[in-house]
């Protein structure tokens, strides 16, 4: 049985209707023989992404770099070695809302995010914004200083601990995903987070509690309003580049196996800047 056959198979057990439906039309797209134009960098250029730009770290599982580049970005839950989460069935993404360089995306991700109330009681106003690395202290002392503020928190944004990050090492590799292509839009058609889906679709994506968050509050920068989940994956095809760590950009032989998995890819450190 190949993996497509297996994962039909999964589909056909696990899903009804038009959510069956959509995943099986995903399978068929993923699998589809197609070429993407790739952007091509030299060394030492800055990174220049596109608003919709996907991006995906390995998290604390670096072993799956050869998975992902030998088979795409497939929902644990297909090869039945997923684990509870408030989503699954699908693959989640970082998607990039405007166009804008790496390293200030980086920046950005790599600082905290902050809740803020402004005015007190019942009337209180709830607030957020993330802020970048190096900004975190100056921020905090800047809401310290509003007379309408009477409280506020903070914590490290979701990118840390998914991506490599100015603000910590645990993750060493992230993918950058070109999603330009028509074949590529035709993808993220399925979204969990696709406003066009109502729950008895979105029911076989994600435990009952989410959902029922979901279809009833907006979206915030805590709870994310950046993030994409494909239902099923997305194939290796789309991989346009790699983000590595600190750690990583020192190993001499981490990159050039990267760079012999992905020939026609670039390689880019923490400062956006192109190292292979």
């Amino acid at each position: 049985m190949t993996n497509q056959e297996k994962y039909i198979k999964y589909t056909e057990k696990n899903f009804k209707g038009k959510a069956k439906q959509l995943v099986l039309n995903q399978i068929d797209l993923f699998y589809q023989n197609v070429k993407i134009k790739r952007k091509h960098y030299s060394i030492g250029d800055d990174i220049y992404l596109k608003k919709g730009t996907f991006l995906h770290g390995l998290g604390l599982n670096p072993d799956a770099f050869d998975f992902i580049v030998d088979n795409g970005f497939i929902a644990s839950d297909f090869n039945e070695n997923g684990n509870t989460k408030k989503i699954y069935n699908s693959i989640g993404m970082w998607n990039l809302s405007k166009d804008c360089f790496l390293k200030d995306y980086i920046k950005l991700y790599s600082g905290a995010t902050f809740t803020y109330n402004v005015g007190r009681g019942s009337t209180a106003i709830q607030k957020y914004k993330i802020v970048p690395f190096g900004k975190i202290e100056e921020y905090a002392i800047e809401l310290n200083n509003k007379t309408d503020v009477w409280s506020w928190s903070a914590e490290q944004t979701k990118e840390i601990r998914f991506m490599p990050s100015l603000a910590s090492n645990k993750v060493q590799i992230g993918f950058i995903l070109n999603m330009e292509s028509d074949y590529a839009q035709k993808l993220i058609y399925a979204d969990f987070f696709n406003k066009d889906f109502d729950e008895n679709i979105l029911k076989y994506f994600c435990v009952k509690q989410f959902l029922d968050w979901f279809l009833s509050h907006p979206l915030t920068p805590l709870v994310t309003d950046r993030e994409s989940s494909i239902m099923f994956g997305l194939p290796s095809v789309l991989i346009e580049g790699i983000i590595v760590g600190r750690e990583y950009e020192k190993d001499i032989d981490r990159l050039e196996y990267i760079k012999k998995k992905l020939p026609e890819c670039y390689i880019c450190n923490l400062d956006g800047k192109v190292i292979k």
